[in-house]
């Protein structure tokens, strides 16, 4: 009997650790997924503008998951972007842009980036401030309780945040190598002087 106790309790022991040990594992690799990515800011757009390097080269990143939504009444219609939903009785259009999908800046307007996510005429603004101060993060507008109007592919969407209470909130990022790239091509020279 004590062997078979002792039998039960080892095995459930190397259950329990087994499992930690994977739970562990697969916290460090999202970890790890998360910082290869740094937040595009104010001084990092100075440092490409500084560099002469093309920004449209860049390759850009959301941090969050965001839903875009719009009605289409009782009546289907063509769509050229995301999927149909039917819900409360209405036909609903569904873009859906998952957290680190790359994207393409297509446009600069001073400080404001119009990035594409997908081909097609579907920019999502972003620029610094906001909520955020110095991130690069979405622009919008009519904001209400996190949520607000975005035009996306010629309609106007409702643009929420699916991982984050706030749309407002959601940033603009670059590759951390990328970001490293930039900083250390940065030098500034001290000068020297003569000795006596």
């Amino acid at each position: 009997m004590k062997r078979i106790f002792f039998s039960l309790a080892m095995i459930s022991g190397v259950i329990i650790l087994f499992g930690c040990s994977c739970s562990r594992h697969a916290s460090a690799a999202k970890s790890a997924k998360d910082t290869l990515y740094t937040p595009f800011t104010k001084e990092l757009k100075r440092q490409v503008e500084n560099n002469h390097l093309d920004i449209m080269k860049l390759q850009f990143f959301v941090d969050q998951k965001l839903i875009l939504r719009r009605s289409l009444g009782t009546q289907k219609s063509e769509i050229k972007s995301g999927v149909i939903l039917f819900e409360k009785g209405q036909y609903i259009n569904e873009v859906i842009i998952p957290k680190n999908t790359p994207g393409v800046c297509e446009i600069v307007n001073g400080d404001h980036l119009m990035v594409s996510f997908e081909l097609q005429n579907n920019n999502v603004e972003f620029g610094p401030g906001g909520l955020n101060e110095g991130f690069f993060t979405l622009y919008a507008r009519n904001w209400n309780g996190g949520m607000a109007d975005l035009t996306y592919d010629n309609k106007t969407y409702k643009l929420q945040c699916a991982t984050c209470y706030n749309a407002g909130d959601v940033k603009l990022l670059v590759r951390k190598s990328e970001a490293d790239k930039l900083q250390r091509t940065q030098r500034i020279v001290e000068g020297r002087k003569v000795d006596n």
